[in-house]
């Protein structure tokens, strides 16, 4: 079968989905499980907050795309097949993805800003390791729940 670039976009939205709570979780560990002493733990750090970061934009810039098509006044767009379906899926939980997504880049922008502006001091100040470990586990969880609000709708009618 083959997939339309609008298919592709929507599975490559999926995986950075993925991909970003993975290397968000990666983030979480290391910062746990290292210290300063650790050769290259900040640096890998950094370098985690940096791909996050990217992987959030990419997919809010995804999501975007997708949504143009999610939003098409078509009687077969998925916008419609869920408002004649199931309309909770889509006032409850798409309305609060839509909005509430926007806030995601800025916060993970937040964090790499952090994390290379602390650098070592991240492991030799228990307050600022507290902080950033704080702000990356309510950042994953965000990531979840808003990727729950999305998962939800498009298992009723994917966009396509």
């Amino acid at each position: 079968m083959l997939h339309t670039f609008l298919d592709m976009v929507m599975l490559s939205h999926g995986f950075l989905t993925t991909f970003a709570l993975m290397t968000a979780a990666g983030f979480i560990g290391l910062l746990v499980f290292s210290n300063e002493q650790r050769k290259g733990a900040i640096n890998t750090l950094k370098i985690l907050a940096l791909i996050t970061t990217v992987f959030v934009f990419a997919l809010n810039i995804t999501g975007a795309y997708g949504y143009a098509y999610y939003r098409l006044p078509a009687p077969d767009s998925p916008r419609t097949i869920i408002m004649e379906t199931f309309p909770v899926a889509h006032e409850i939980l798409f309305e609060t993805m839509e909005y509430a997504s926007l806030v995601g880049p800025i916060w993970a922008t937040m964090i790499t800003w952090l994390t290379w502006h602390f650098k070592e001091r991240i492991f030799t100040n228990p307050a600022i390791k507290n902080v950033m470990l704080i702000l990356i586990v309510l950042a994953v969880l965000y990531a979840l729940t808003i990727a729950y609000t999305g998962v939800v709708p498009t298992r009723i009618a994917a966009v396509r």
